[in-house]
Protein backbone atom coordinates (compact mmCIF):
# COMPACT_ATOMS: atom_id res chain seq x y z
CA UNK A 1 0.00 0.00 0.00
CA UNK A 2 1.58 3.37 -1.03
CA UNK A 3 1.89 6.35 1.25
CA UNK A 4 -1.19 8.11 -0.19
CA UNK A 5 -3.42 5.10 0.37
CA UNK A 6 -2.10 4.74 3.92
CA UNK A 7 -2.96 8.35 4.69
CA UNK A 8 -6.41 7.97 3.12
CA UNK A 9 -7.25 4.81 5.14
CA UNK A 10 -6.01 6.46 8.35
CA UNK A 11 -8.19 9.51 7.67
CA UNK A 12 -11.35 7.41 7.13
CA UNK A 13 -10.72 5.33 10.27
CA UNK A 14 -10.35 8.50 12.36
CA UNK A 15 -13.47 10.01 10.77
CA UNK A 16 -15.52 6.86 11.45
CA UNK A 17 -14.37 6.76 15.09
CA UNK A 18 -15.49 10.38 15.53
CA UNK A 19 -18.90 9.61 14.04
CA UNK A 20 -19.34 6.59 16.32
CA UNK A 21 -18.71 8.74 19.37
CA UNK A 22 -21.13 11.43 18.16
CA UNK A 23 -23.84 8.86 17.52
CA UNK A 24 -23.35 7.28 20.96
CA UNK A 25 -22.98 3.71 19.72
CA UNK A 26 -20.29 2.96 22.29
CA UNK A 27 -16.52 2.52 22.04
CA UNK A 28 -14.87 -0.30 20.11
CA UNK A 29 -11.27 -1.10 20.95
CA UNK A 30 -9.62 -1.68 17.57
CA UNK A 31 -6.53 -3.03 19.26
CA UNK A 32 -8.38 -6.19 20.37
CA UNK A 33 -8.38 -7.83 16.97
CA UNK A 34 -7.51 -11.20 18.51
CA UNK A 35 -10.89 -11.54 20.18
CA UNK A 36 -12.68 -14.74 19.17
CA UNK A 37 -15.50 -14.17 16.69
CA UNK A 38 -18.10 -15.82 18.94
CA UNK A 39 -17.28 -13.62 21.95
CA UNK A 40 -20.12 -11.30 22.90
CA UNK A 41 -19.68 -8.09 24.85
CA UNK A 42 -22.54 -5.85 25.99
CA UNK A 43 -21.48 -2.21 25.71
CA UNK A 44 -23.07 0.76 27.39
CA UNK A 45 -24.93 3.19 25.17
CA UNK A 46 -24.66 6.90 25.93
CA UNK A 47 -28.22 7.45 24.71
CA UNK A 48 -29.99 5.01 26.98
CA UNK A 49 -28.81 2.36 29.42
CA UNK A 50 -30.64 -0.43 31.23
CA UNK A 51 -30.16 -2.07 34.58
CA UNK A 52 -29.86 -5.73 33.63
CA UNK A 53 -30.41 -8.44 36.23
CA UNK A 54 -27.79 -10.64 34.57
CA UNK A 55 -25.52 -10.72 31.54
CA UNK A 56 -27.23 -11.55 28.27
CA UNK A 57 -26.86 -15.14 27.10
CA UNK A 58 -26.17 -15.05 23.33
CA UNK A 59 -27.69 -18.52 22.98
CA UNK A 60 -31.03 -17.29 24.40
CA UNK A 61 -31.34 -13.64 23.42
CA UNK A 62 -33.63 -13.21 20.38
CA UNK A 63 -32.90 -10.27 18.12
CA UNK A 64 -35.65 -7.96 16.92
CA UNK A 65 -36.24 -4.52 15.36
CA UNK A 66 -34.39 -1.80 17.27
CA UNK A 67 -31.50 -3.86 18.63
CA UNK A 68 -28.17 -2.03 18.19
CA UNK A 69 -25.02 -3.91 17.19
CA UNK A 70 -21.44 -3.09 16.33
CA UNK A 71 -19.68 -4.83 13.43
CA UNK A 72 -15.93 -5.01 12.99
CA UNK A 73 -14.41 -6.37 9.75
CA UNK A 74 -10.63 -6.84 9.83
CA UNK A 75 -9.00 -7.34 6.43
CA UNK A 76 -6.25 -5.19 4.98
CA UNK A 77 -8.31 -2.44 6.57
CA UNK A 78 -10.06 -2.24 9.94
CA UNK A 79 -13.72 -1.43 9.22
CA UNK A 80 -16.22 -0.73 11.99
CA UNK A 81 -19.96 -0.17 11.44
CA UNK A 82 -22.74 0.74 13.89
CA UNK A 83 -25.79 -1.33 12.90
CA UNK A 84 -29.42 -1.37 13.97
CA UNK A 85 -31.99 -4.04 13.19
CA UNK A 86 -34.52 -2.43 10.86
CA UNK A 87 -38.33 -2.50 11.39
CA UNK A 88 -38.44 -5.38 8.89
CA UNK A 89 -35.94 -7.38 10.93
CA UNK A 90 -32.89 -6.88 8.68
CA UNK A 91 -29.30 -5.80 9.20
CA UNK A 92 -28.09 -3.48 6.43
CA UNK A 93 -24.28 -3.77 6.12
CA UNK A 94 -22.84 -0.97 3.97
CA UNK A 95 -21.04 -2.16 0.84
CA UNK A 96 -21.90 -5.77 1.73
CA UNK A 97 -25.65 -6.36 1.69
CA UNK A 98 -28.67 -7.23 3.83
CA UNK A 99 -29.01 -10.09 6.32
CA UNK A 100 -32.37 -10.99 7.88
CA UNK A 101 -31.84 -11.56 11.61
CA UNK A 102 -35.18 -11.02 13.40
CA UNK A 103 -36.13 -14.11 15.37
CA UNK A 104 -32.57 -15.44 15.46
CA UNK A 105 -30.55 -15.82 18.63
CA UNK A 106 -27.50 -13.65 19.00
CA UNK A 107 -25.28 -16.67 18.43
CA UNK A 108 -27.06 -17.60 15.18
CA UNK A 109 -26.95 -13.98 14.03
CA UNK A 110 -23.17 -13.83 14.46
CA UNK A 111 -22.77 -16.98 12.40
CA UNK A 112 -25.15 -15.74 9.68
CA UNK A 113 -23.41 -12.36 9.39
CA UNK A 114 -19.96 -13.94 9.26
CA UNK A 115 -21.04 -16.36 6.52
CA UNK A 116 -22.67 -13.57 4.51
CA UNK A 117 -19.64 -11.29 4.68
CA UNK A 118 -17.25 -14.11 3.79
CA UNK A 119 -19.34 -15.18 0.79
CA UNK A 120 -20.31 -11.73 -0.52
CA UNK A 121 -17.46 -9.34 0.26
CA UNK A 122 -14.42 -10.37 2.31
CA UNK A 123 -13.63 -14.11 2.11
CA UNK A 124 -10.72 -14.11 4.55
CA UNK A 125 -11.82 -11.34 6.90
CA UNK A 126 -11.92 -11.53 10.68
CA UNK A 127 -15.52 -10.62 11.62
CA UNK A 128 -16.66 -9.59 15.11
CA UNK A 129 -20.26 -8.68 15.98
CA UNK A 130 -21.30 -7.36 19.39
CA UNK A 131 -24.59 -6.29 20.98
CA UNK A 132 -24.40 -2.64 21.93
CA UNK A 133 -27.89 -1.96 23.23
CA UNK A 134 -31.21 -3.76 23.53
CA UNK A 135 -34.39 -2.69 21.80
CA UNK A 136 -37.63 -1.30 23.23
CA UNK A 137 -41.09 -2.50 22.25
CA UNK A 138 -44.67 -2.47 23.53
CA UNK A 139 -46.53 -5.18 25.43
CA UNK A 140 -50.29 -5.14 25.89
CA UNK A 141 -51.69 -5.98 29.33
CA UNK A 142 -55.41 -6.27 29.98
CA UNK A 143 -57.84 -7.40 32.65
CA UNK A 144 -57.40 -7.04 36.40
CA UNK A 145 -54.69 -4.37 36.57
CA UNK A 146 -55.16 -0.77 37.63
CA UNK A 147 -53.92 0.72 34.36
CA UNK A 148 -54.46 -1.52 31.37
CA UNK A 149 -53.05 -0.86 27.90
CA UNK A 150 -49.61 -0.86 26.26
CA UNK A 151 -46.40 -0.78 28.29
CA UNK A 152 -42.97 -0.05 26.78
CA UNK A 153 -40.37 -2.63 27.82
CA UNK A 154 -37.09 -4.19 26.75
CA UNK A 155 -36.53 -7.94 26.27
CA UNK A 156 -34.90 -8.31 29.69
CA UNK A 157 -37.78 -6.88 31.73
CA UNK A 158 -40.16 -9.23 33.51
CA UNK A 159 -43.82 -9.55 34.38
CA UNK A 160 -43.23 -7.83 37.74
CA UNK A 161 -41.85 -4.75 35.94
CA UNK A 162 -44.83 -4.59 33.59
CA UNK A 163 -47.36 -5.00 36.41
CA UNK A 164 -45.66 -2.22 38.37
CA UNK A 165 -45.92 0.13 35.38
CA UNK A 166 -49.56 -0.87 35.04
CA UNK A 167 -50.34 0.45 38.51
CA UNK A 168 -50.24 -2.97 40.16
CA UNK A 169 -52.82 -5.73 40.24
CA UNK A 170 -56.48 -4.96 40.83
CA UNK A 171 -57.57 -6.34 44.21
CA UNK A 172 -59.78 -8.85 42.39
CA UNK A 173 -56.94 -10.17 40.20
CA UNK A 174 -56.41 -13.92 39.92
CA UNK A 175 -52.64 -13.59 40.33
CA UNK A 176 -52.24 -17.37 40.32
CA UNK A 177 -53.58 -17.73 36.77
CA UNK A 178 -52.08 -15.14 34.40
CA UNK A 179 -52.35 -15.95 30.70
CA UNK A 180 -49.48 -15.08 28.34
CA UNK A 181 -50.42 -15.17 24.65
CA UNK A 182 -47.65 -15.26 22.02
CA UNK A 183 -47.84 -13.60 18.60
CA UNK A 184 -48.51 -17.03 17.02
CA UNK A 185 -51.46 -17.54 19.45
CA UNK A 186 -49.59 -20.10 21.56
CA UNK A 187 -50.23 -19.42 25.24
CA UNK A 188 -49.23 -20.52 28.73
CA UNK A 189 -50.27 -19.80 32.32
CA UNK A 190 -48.02 -18.45 35.06
CA UNK A 191 -48.67 -18.46 38.81
CA UNK A 192 -47.32 -15.12 39.97
CA UNK A 193 -48.00 -16.06 43.60
CA UNK A 194 -45.31 -18.75 43.36
CA UNK A 195 -42.85 -16.07 42.30
CA UNK A 196 -43.81 -13.96 45.32
CA UNK A 197 -43.43 -16.92 47.66
CA UNK A 198 -40.27 -18.62 46.44
CA UNK A 199 -38.78 -16.39 43.73
CA UNK A 200 -39.51 -18.79 40.87
CA UNK A 201 -38.46 -16.86 37.73
CA UNK A 202 -40.48 -19.26 35.56
CA UNK A 203 -43.51 -17.49 37.03
CA UNK A 204 -42.05 -14.04 36.35
CA UNK A 205 -41.15 -14.35 32.64
CA UNK A 206 -39.63 -12.00 30.08
CA UNK A 207 -41.44 -11.17 26.82
CA UNK A 208 -41.16 -10.83 23.04
CA UNK A 209 -42.80 -8.51 20.53
CA UNK A 210 -46.45 -9.35 20.00
CA UNK A 211 -46.96 -10.97 23.42
CA UNK A 212 -50.13 -10.18 25.35
CA UNK A 213 -50.75 -10.46 29.09
CA UNK A 214 -54.27 -11.25 30.30
CA UNK A 215 -55.01 -11.00 34.03
CA UNK A 216 -58.46 -12.41 34.75
CA UNK A 217 -60.81 -11.15 37.45
CA UNK A 218 -61.69 -13.44 40.33
CA UNK A 219 -65.20 -14.18 41.55
CA UNK A 220 -65.74 -12.36 44.85
CA UNK A 221 -68.42 -14.82 45.95
CA UNK A 222 -66.52 -18.03 45.17
CA UNK A 223 -62.89 -16.87 45.48
CA UNK A 224 -62.95 -13.72 47.59
CA UNK A 225 -61.95 -13.01 51.18
CA UNK A 226 -61.76 -9.81 53.25
CA UNK A 227 -58.65 -8.62 55.07
CA UNK A 228 -58.94 -6.13 57.94
CA UNK A 229 -56.99 -4.75 60.85
CA UNK A 230 -53.35 -3.78 61.38
CA UNK A 231 -52.28 -4.16 57.75
CA UNK A 232 -51.60 -1.92 54.78
CA UNK A 233 -54.14 -2.28 51.99
CA UNK A 234 -57.08 -3.90 53.72
CA UNK A 235 -60.11 -4.95 51.67
CA UNK A 236 -61.10 -7.71 49.26
CA UNK A 237 -58.63 -10.17 47.81
CA UNK A 238 -58.81 -13.30 45.66
CA UNK A 239 -57.37 -16.50 47.11
CA UNK A 240 -55.82 -19.42 45.30
CA UNK A 241 -57.59 -22.80 45.54
CA UNK A 242 -56.58 -24.57 48.78
CA UNK A 243 -54.48 -21.58 49.86
CA UNK A 244 -53.55 -21.58 53.54
CA UNK A 245 -53.65 -18.60 55.86
CA UNK A 246 -49.86 -18.76 56.14
CA UNK A 247 -49.35 -18.76 52.36
CA UNK A 248 -51.76 -15.84 52.01
CA UNK A 249 -50.04 -13.77 54.69
CA UNK A 250 -46.67 -14.60 53.17
CA UNK A 251 -47.44 -13.33 49.68
CA UNK A 252 -50.02 -10.62 50.30
CA UNK A 253 -49.92 -8.90 53.68
CA UNK A 254 -47.80 -5.93 54.72
CA UNK A 255 -48.19 -5.64 58.45
CA UNK A 256 -48.28 -2.39 60.37
CA UNK A 257 -45.56 -2.05 62.99
CA UNK A 258 -48.13 -2.54 65.75
CA UNK A 259 -49.69 -5.68 64.29
CA UNK A 260 -50.14 -8.58 66.72
CA UNK A 261 -49.54 -11.93 65.05
CA UNK A 262 -49.96 -13.91 68.24
CA UNK A 263 -53.58 -14.28 67.24
CA UNK A 264 -55.39 -13.95 63.90
CA UNK A 265 -59.18 -14.15 63.90
CA UNK A 266 -61.05 -15.67 60.96
CA UNK A 267 -64.78 -15.01 60.68
CA UNK A 268 -66.49 -17.70 58.64
CA UNK A 269 -70.10 -18.34 57.64
CA UNK A 270 -71.38 -21.90 57.76
CA UNK A 271 -75.02 -22.54 56.83
CA UNK A 272 -75.84 -18.90 57.45
CA UNK A 273 -74.25 -18.76 60.91
CA UNK A 274 -71.03 -16.91 61.74
CA UNK A 275 -68.16 -18.70 63.45
CA UNK A 276 -65.08 -17.01 64.87
CA UNK A 277 -61.84 -18.97 64.80
CA UNK A 278 -58.76 -17.80 66.70
CA UNK A 279 -55.66 -19.00 64.77
CA UNK A 280 -52.28 -19.22 66.46
CA UNK A 281 -49.01 -18.76 64.47
CA UNK A 282 -48.16 -22.46 64.57
CA UNK A 283 -51.44 -23.20 62.77
CA UNK A 284 -51.19 -20.58 60.00
CA UNK A 285 -50.01 -22.98 57.30
CA UNK A 286 -52.40 -25.78 58.30
CA UNK A 287 -55.46 -23.52 58.18
CA UNK A 288 -57.08 -23.51 54.74
CA UNK A 289 -58.90 -20.37 53.72
CA UNK A 290 -62.46 -20.50 52.40
CA UNK A 291 -64.24 -18.09 50.09
CA UNK A 292 -66.15 -15.56 52.18
CA UNK A 293 -63.69 -15.62 55.10
CA UNK A 294 -62.84 -12.39 56.88
CA UNK A 295 -59.30 -12.24 58.25
CA UNK A 296 -58.72 -9.84 61.14
CA UNK A 297 -55.15 -8.94 62.10
CA UNK A 298 -55.27 -7.52 65.61
CA UNK A 299 -53.48 -4.37 66.70
CA UNK A 300 -50.73 -5.21 69.15
CA UNK A 301 -52.48 -5.99 72.41
CA UNK A 302 -55.57 -4.29 71.02
CA UNK A 303 -59.22 -5.36 71.16
CA UNK A 304 -61.23 -6.98 68.37
CA UNK A 305 -64.99 -6.44 68.04
CA UNK A 306 -66.76 -8.90 65.76
CA UNK A 307 -70.18 -10.28 64.99
CA UNK A 308 -73.39 -8.30 64.51
CA UNK A 309 -72.00 -4.76 64.81
CA UNK A 310 -71.98 -1.98 62.23
CA UNK A 311 -68.20 -1.56 61.93
CA UNK A 312 -66.36 -4.69 63.10
CA UNK A 313 -62.60 -4.51 63.43
CA UNK A 314 -59.64 -3.88 65.74
CA UNK A 315 -59.45 -1.06 68.28
CA UNK A 316 -56.80 0.31 70.62
CA UNK A 317 -56.90 -0.83 74.24
CA UNK A 318 -58.18 1.68 76.80
CA UNK A 319 -57.81 0.71 80.47
CA UNK A 320 -61.13 0.60 82.31
CA UNK A 321 -63.31 0.17 79.21
CA UNK A 322 -65.99 -2.50 79.30
CA UNK A 323 -67.49 -4.49 76.42
CA UNK A 324 -70.28 -1.93 75.86
CA UNK A 325 -67.68 0.81 75.22
CA UNK A 326 -66.02 -1.21 72.47
CA UNK A 327 -69.36 -2.17 70.92
CA UNK A 328 -70.13 1.57 70.72
CA UNK A 329 -66.71 2.17 69.10
CA UNK A 330 -67.68 -0.44 66.49
CA UNK A 331 -70.79 1.60 65.60
CA UNK A 332 -73.14 -0.28 67.90
CA UNK A 333 -75.03 -3.45 67.23
CA UNK A 334 -76.97 -4.13 64.03
CA UNK A 335 -80.78 -4.55 64.30
CA UNK A 336 -80.33 -8.32 64.45
CA UNK A 337 -77.46 -8.19 67.00
CA UNK A 338 -77.87 -8.69 70.75
CA UNK A 339 -75.17 -6.82 72.74
CA UNK A 340 -76.59 -8.12 76.04
CA UNK A 341 -75.45 -11.62 75.10
CA UNK A 342 -72.00 -10.59 73.82
CA UNK A 343 -69.14 -13.03 74.43
CA UNK A 344 -65.74 -11.79 75.60
CA UNK A 345 -62.92 -14.18 74.71
CA UNK A 346 -59.79 -13.59 76.78
CA UNK A 347 -56.29 -14.43 75.61
CA UNK A 348 -55.96 -17.12 78.28
CA UNK A 349 -58.82 -19.09 76.66
CA UNK A 350 -61.54 -18.18 79.18
CA UNK A 351 -64.85 -16.59 78.17
CA UNK A 352 -67.34 -14.24 79.86
CA UNK A 353 -70.72 -12.89 78.77
CA UNK A 354 -72.32 -9.45 79.07
CA UNK A 355 -71.79 -5.81 78.20
CA UNK A 356 -70.28 -4.90 81.55
CA UNK A 357 -67.30 -7.25 81.39
CA UNK A 358 -64.03 -5.39 81.97
CA UNK A 359 -61.90 -5.72 78.85
CA UNK A 360 -58.25 -6.77 78.89
CA UNK A 361 -55.58 -6.32 76.22
CA UNK A 362 -56.02 -8.76 73.33
CA UNK A 363 -59.65 -9.64 74.09
CA UNK A 364 -62.08 -10.50 71.31
CA UNK A 365 -65.70 -9.34 71.70
CA UNK A 366 -68.34 -11.19 69.70
CA UNK A 367 -71.89 -9.82 69.44
CA UNK A 368 -74.30 -12.68 68.59
CA UNK A 369 -77.58 -12.41 66.74
CA UNK A 370 -80.84 -11.98 68.65
CA UNK A 371 -82.85 -15.04 69.61
CA UNK A 372 -85.73 -13.84 67.44
CA UNK A 373 -83.43 -13.43 64.44
CA UNK A 374 -81.89 -16.84 65.05
CA UNK A 375 -85.30 -18.50 65.04
CA UNK A 376 -87.32 -16.62 62.43
CA UNK A 377 -84.65 -14.62 60.59
CA UNK A 378 -86.05 -11.78 58.48
CA UNK A 379 -89.72 -12.72 58.81
CA UNK A 380 -91.75 -9.71 59.95
CA UNK A 381 -94.40 -9.70 62.68
CA UNK A 382 -97.11 -9.24 60.03
CA UNK A 383 -95.83 -12.29 58.15
CA UNK A 384 -95.97 -14.30 61.37
CA UNK A 385 -99.58 -13.22 62.04
CA UNK A 386 -100.58 -14.00 58.44
CA UNK A 387 -98.94 -17.43 58.66
CA UNK A 388 -100.65 -18.28 61.97
CA UNK A 389 -104.00 -17.01 60.67
CA UNK A 390 -103.64 -19.14 57.55
CA UNK A 391 -102.91 -22.20 59.65
CA UNK A 392 -105.90 -21.50 61.92
CA UNK A 393 -108.29 -20.93 58.99
CA UNK A 394 -107.08 -24.11 57.37
CA UNK A 395 -107.75 -25.92 60.64
CA UNK A 396 -111.31 -24.52 60.77
CA UNK A 397 -111.94 -25.40 57.12
CA UNK A 398 -111.12 -29.03 57.78
CA UNK A 399 -113.66 -29.13 60.60
CA UNK A 400 -111.13 -28.91 63.35
CA UNK A 401 -110.17 -32.56 62.90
Amino acid sequence: MNKLNTITVTFFVMLLATQLSAQSYGHFDQGQTNVQSDEIRVLESFEESFALERKIDPNEYILGPGDELGLNILTSENITYPLKVTPTGDLFIPSVGVVHVAGLTLTHTISAVQDYIHSHAFPGAKVNLVLVNVRMFKIHISGAVNKLGFVTVNPMERLSDIVKRSGGFHQQAREFSIKIVRANDDHFIVNYLDYLRDGSLDNNPTFLEGDRIIVSFGDIVHEGIVLRGAVAGSGYDIIEPNESLGAFLQRRVKFNKNADLESVVITRKVNGDKFFVDIKPQDFFSTELHAGDTIDILWKKGVMVNGFVLAPGGFAFFPGYVAADYISMAGGNTPNGNPNRCVVKHRDGTEERGQNILIRRGDVIVVPRTMKDAIIGEISALQIVVSLTTIYLTYLATGGN
